[in-house]
């Protein structure tokens, strides 16, 4: 694949970081009154302040945070622009809105390039030399273009993008392959034909607009109201749907560029267990607990009177929100019960 050498202004960017998610996956840590981005994670600051970081490396004409009229006050940063979604829609919608506000503020030869607010990548420099390959291809072809993440392991909760022949800078997509089951998920990985899809894209915004027109047509008239004249009803009645079903399957040209940077989706307590720096017993600890004989695990708390002890490989959360004690390995399962509880809080 060819090195990029790329002039930063020879492609108008407009950075739109998505900001939202219903915060059950790493309760009571995010929660529904802060949700997974604006967690504050010690040293590491918070999720989104790192998004905003990756944001500005790639010297965009605009920064946007697309977020919930709740969620604003969380966003606001310095040189950040705040654009507010009616309500939760999904990807699709939002990116539809991120759409329309860059064609209006510098045109539709721009390239929107969509960043979810909660990831971890802690080599900026190369998510730069990545992201610049992908907005610069896209324009080019007139195509889609996603950051394809190489798979470690046989993942069942992640998308996969079926690369085909090599042009310049990336590949070609032949297929998307939504969450396989692992047996299939383990064939894809050894063929090594598979890329996990990170939810990291660039759309040239005239192309964005065309297929939307053609393939969802009502998130494309919904948002261009709320645009030009300010009125969100038609927003508020459409049907949720991520930007993969919605048009990513449906586009003809979509290319990925492979990533070569470290990346992680923090999408449950054992990838916020690998990401946090550890102490010599190899345990992460946010908060100021009390700790006696505990390794490899994972120890919150916003109380100096929690202890934890004797634990080896375990998640122990003990904040005002709740209570959560679960092995590492097993700490995607929380979901349902999370979700009893939550239901239960809104009677």
């Amino acid at each position: 694949m060819k090195k990029l050498k790329n002039n930063v202004n020879s492609v108008k960017i407009c950075v739109a970081i998505l900001a939202g998610g219903s915060g059950t996956r790493l309760w009571p840590l995010s929660n529904p009154e802060v949700s997974k981005p604006f967690i504050n994670l010690g040293k590491l600051g918070t999720l989104y302040d790192e998004a905003v970081k990756r944001a500005f490396s790639l010297s965009p004409e605009i920064v946007l945070t697309v977020a919930s009229e709740k969620l604003l006050p969380f966003c606001e940063r310095e040189n950040v622009r705040l654009l507010k979604e009616p309500c939760p829609k999904n990807t699709a919608p939002a990116i539809a809105l991120a759409a329309l506000y860059a064609k209006k503020e510098i045109g539709g030869d721009a390239v929107l390039v969509i960043l979810p607010a909660d990831h971890s990548i802690p080599e900026t420099d190369k998510f730069k030399e990545r992201f610049l390959a992908l907005t610069s291809l896209s324009r080019q072809r007139d195509g889609f273009g996603l950051i394809g993440i190489v798979p470690t392991y046989p993942a069942t909760g992640y998308g996969y993008i079926e690369m085909a022949e090599e042009v310049e800078f990336g590949y070609r997509v032949k297929s998307f392959r939504e969450k396989p089951d692992y047996e299939t998920a383990s064939k894809m990985v050894k063929s090594g034909k598979f890329l996990w899809n990170s939810g990291m894209f660039a759309f040239p915004v005239d192309v964005l607009e065309k297929n939307m027109e053609k393939y969802c047509p009502d998130y494309i008239n919904a948002s261009r109201k709320i645009i030009e004249n300010k009125v969100e009803e038609d927003f508020k009645n459409l049907k949720p749907d991520s930007i993969d079903y919605a048009l990513m399957e449906k586009a003809d040209t979509v290319y990925v560029v492979k990533a070569d940077f470290k990346w992680s989706d923090v999408g449950n307590f054992k990838s916020l267990y690998e990401i946090l720096p550890k102490d010599e017993n190899g345990n992460a600890v946010i908060g100021n607990p009390k700790i006696e004989n505990c390794k490899n695990s994972l120890i919150i708390t916003d109380r100096e009177e929690t202890i934890a002890r004797e634990i080896d490989s375990y998640v122990f959360a003990d904040l005002k929100e709740g209570s959560l004690c679960t092995p590492l390995d097993k700490s995607e399962g929380i979901k349902k019960l999370v979700e009893e509880i939550l239901k239960k809080e809104k009677k």
